[in-house]
């Protein structure tokens, strides 16, 4: 998953939220970089299944490039259903 654009908190929180609780057993590993609105570094994210890291806002980007990328390894979950998801998500905030 990647967004060009700063991605408000809540979308992603709320996105999250439901992976979990409706998808949760398949969801094996999901982390990555945030550019969320109004923070000035990265928010590095982290889940196993039903479990949510704490995020972590680091003080500097890793690299240039400051676009929101996030790794999704799932089982019987299509990559459409998690951008669909979130842009519907993201519409609703």
């Amino acid at each position: 998953l990647t967004e060009s654009t700063p991605m408000p908190w809540p979308a992603f929180a709320k996105g999250m939220d439901t992976l979990m609780a409706l998808l949760g057993p398949d969801l094996l590993r999901v982390k990555g970089f945030l550019d969320v609105e109004g923070c000035q570094g990265p928010v590095l994210v982290q889940f196993v299944q039903h479990l949510a890291h704490p995020p972590v806002e680091l003080t500097a980007w890793p690299d240039i490039n400051r676009q929101s990328r996030v790794v999704f390894i799932t089982r019987n979950i299509l990559e459409r259903q998690v951008r669909d998801l979130f842009a519907a998500v993201r519409a609703l905030v």
